[in-house]
């Protein structure tokens, strides 16, 4: 349990065996163990928010 603000947050995490598991999350599970697919995404992660920075740079801002 982690104590976020003086309200508690807890975690709660399932065990499922594998054949229980979406194909798509099995996907993934392989994929990021792939060093070419995590680069690709960092940067596609990367040109996103570039993009939106540069779309409204007022967010760039700071705030008082």
């Amino acid at each position: 349990m982690i104590s976020n603000r003086g309200q508690a947050v807890q975690t709660l995490v399932l065990e499922r065996s594998e054949d229980c598991l979406d194909s798509r999350v099995l996907e993934l599970r392989q994929k990021i163990h792939d060093e070419d697919y995590i680069n690709s995404a960092i940067q596609r992660i990367a040109q996103v928010i570039s993009r939106k920075l540069v779309e409204r740079p007022d967010e760039l801002k700071f705030r008082d």
